[in-house]
């Protein structure tokens, strides 16, 4: 078939499944590089999301097929998650066609102020999430989620070839059918590309492509995405095209057409893309340098007049940048070209957590609307790393660290423990998926996180940014509620009702025989967890302490401290190293905060309520030269640094520190 090249006509397909809450950077910089073609910009997985698999009446039809598919018998050695779920949506067809009747009030309402309602926005997003799961059984062992696609099933290339030719376990044949079939029949239709940008689109970009090649055969298929995906894609595709170089693209258009196309843009081209539609109440759009013959990095001034007529043409509010280059110190030179001009948009940066961002750049990011920052590839020394993280956390914005997929790297695991201690340093993390297996099922974080809290009692619930699990949603949040607001909000075990972390604590102070075992039992495994100390006396020297404090809410203990009659020993220790006599003072020690609620205060108000109830005696406290926090409040409790002196047992610099009206002249 010989293609008109008069009216040759390009399909543009951004295939399912990733986050439907924001358009795709790649599919927008390859329509900027083909303005004046004619060219139909296709979201496929935002049409996927909202007009077939969400669609109430495809809805109602999958889970007709999973019952059927149940008394067939089909569902065999399945998991626990999915025979709870059969189980309810046998028990419970009513509650479920109700929830299939209110998919568009939920779906609406993410559009909506509404969104910003932490407990209505959780209920959509739950509501939506259990639709998905409904829907997959019907496609076992797929499995849809709001942000990608796995199936544990699908390894090697012969195991894709019988995925893509099987309607009981691949959901995206049908979608070819009803949807795609549409935009394929254009009659000029010369050249069809699929964006992708991600694994998960992978397995639903190749079914497209061979649903493509079967209704139109003389039709050019390329992909365009990341070297990792495109292997695959050779069996299925006339042309595979690397997203950091457009090229070949360009050149393979020029040979198609039979004339010289593009040119050099200067921003993406949304506007064939339904920007209303998007799953989100603000208008977030990706950003990043515009690949092309050359992809220097644009003058700074050149960037904020880009994402201004962004602002002023699209109405967008929010831009995730998703080039690694546009760095805190680039934004600050940003700031600097704005001359004092008040930001109208709120930004999401990509950077390389490498020790090299200043603490200054991250400010001067912050003065012009940096909320959040998604930190990549960690290299270098654990230290400066986490100094980075700290300087961030202490500008107001958050900081989100992607993990790379290898565990046996001492810095990966030194890093995730560090997260684990400091969610007020580390907001939220993510864990890369393995290349080599992209359609596993993702890894769930949460034991990973409870670190060396492990042994203390569970926290009810989860961190709201979990439920979240969206970036786009994570930047609206972060720049609606700021972020210590945001870090305190925790989502009960009903997956919709959210408490406020420290907003019914009750403060306590005992004598250790007052306390109830399970109490002290507690309280010593927090101290240990905190692991500042040594755990050998920790038992026996609060059950002889003058006074333990303690802090807790809806039952669960979340700080405490204590002051210690110190162990003659210890007392003579001290003395020898440091030359003071604190013979007859108490000790103030064995303080611990959980992480979740670090950064409240706790501290502070157990060592104001202790240092109260001392009487006439006198306090010292033994603090590590490394052990900022601690110093931290010792000063806000007016209390000084007498004498430093190299803790043997420790190892280490450690300091003697006195409340000042204690002191003698």
């Amino acid at each position: 078939m010989m293609i008109n090249r008069d009216q040759f006509h390009i399909l543009l397909v951004h295939p399912p499944v990733v986050s439907p809450a924001a358009p795709p950077w790649i599919a927008a910089q390859v329509a900027a590089h083909l303005t004046g073609l004619c060219m139909d910009q296709y979201d496929a997985n935002l049409d996927f999301f909202l007009n077939h698999f969400l669609a109430p009446e495809n809805l109602t039809g999958l889970a007709d097929v999973i019952e059927d598919r149940e008394r067939q018998g089909i569902f065999k050695d399945i998991d626990t998650d999915t025979i709870t779920l059969l189980a309810d949506l046998a028990a419970n067809r009513e509650h479920w066609e109700r929830k299939i009747d209110q998919v568009d009030r939920r779906l609406k309402l993410l559009r909506t102020d509404d969104f910003y309602m932490p407990e209505r926005c959780l209920s959509a997003l739950k509501e939506i999430r259990d639709l998905l799961s409904l829907g997959s059984l019907a496609f076992y062992p797929s499995c849809i989620r709001w942000d990608g696609y796995s199936n544990p099933t699908v390894r090697d290339r012969t195991q894709v070839r019988a995925f893509l030719e099987d309607p009981d376990t691949n959901p995206f044949l049908f979608f070819c059918q009803q949807r795609l079939a549409l935009r394929v029949a254009h009659p000029n239709l010369g050249l069809i590309i699929f964006t992708v940008c991600a694994p998960d689109q992978l397995l639903a970009a190749l079914t497209m492509a061979r649903f493509c090649k079967k209704q139109r055969p003389a039709v050019h298929v390329a992909f365009l995405g990341h070297d990792t995906v495109l292997p695959l894609a050779r069996d299925y595709s006339d042309t595979q095209l690397s997203e950091t170089d457009l090229n070949p693209l360009l050149e393979l258009v020029a040979r198609l057409k039979g004339i010289n196309v593009g040119g050099q843009p200067t921003a993406p081209d949304f506007s064939g893309l339904p920007l209303m539609d998007y799953l989100a109440p603000a208008l977030t759009l990706p950003s990043g340098v515009i690949s092309g013959p050359s992809s220097d990095l644009p003058p700074h001034s050149s960037l904020f007049t880009v994402l201004k007529e962004q602002v002023t043409d699209l109405r967008a509010e929010c831009f995730l940048m998703n080039d690694d280059r546009l760095t805190p110190d680039y934004m600050a030179e940003v700031a600097a070209d704005m001359a004092g001009q008040r930001p109208v948009f709120c930004l999401g940066l990509t950077c390389a957590l490498d020790g090299s961002t200043s603490p200054e750049a991250i400010a001067a990011a912050r003065q012009i609307g940096v909320r959040l920052i998604c930190w990549r590839d960690p290299a270098g020394q654990l230290e400066t790393l986490t100094k980075t993280l700290w300087d961030a956390a202490k500008t107001n914005v958050w900081n989100h660290v992607v993990i790379p997929a290898e565990r046996g790297n001492s810095l990966v695991k030194d890093l995730t423990h560090f997260m684990a201690a400091n969610p007020n340093i580390v907001h939220s993390w993510s864990r890369q998926r393995s290349p080599v297996l992209p359609f596993e099922n993702p890894v769930d974080l949460a034991d990973e996180a409870l670190g060396d809290y492990a042994k203390v009692a569970l926290l009810p619930g989860r961190s709201f940014w979990r439920c979240l699990n969206d970036p786009v949603y994570l930047l609206l949040y972060v720049n609606r509620h700021d972020v210590k607001k945001l870090m305190r909000f925790r989502v009960q075990d009903d997956a919709s009702s959210v408490r406020v972390l420290g907003a019914n604590m009750v403060f306590h102070f005992v004598k250790p025989q007052e306390l109830q075992p399970e109490y002290l039992d507690e309280i010593c495994r927090m101290v240990e967890a905190g692991g500042s100390v040594g755990s050998t006396w920790v038992r026996y020297n609060l059950e002889r302490a003058f006074l333990i404090g303690y802090a807790i809410e809806n039952g669960v203990i979340v700080g405490n401290s204590s002051l210690k009659h110190p162990r003659p020993q210890y007392v003579k220790a001290v003395n020898k190293q440091s030359g003071l006599d604190l013979s007859k003072y108490l000790e103030r020690g064995y303080t611990s905060v959980r992480p979740e609620y670090r950064g409240m205060g706790i501290g502070t108000r157990l060592l104001e309520g202790l240092t109260a109830r001392a009487g006439k005696r006198k306090i010292f406290s033994i603090i590590s030269e490394d052990n900022a926090a601690t110093q931290k409040i010792a000063l806000r409790n007016n209390t000084r640094r007498v004498v430093t002196f190299f803790s043997e047992r420790l190892g280490k610099d450690v300091g003697v520190w006195i409340p000042e009206r204690m002191l003698e002249d």
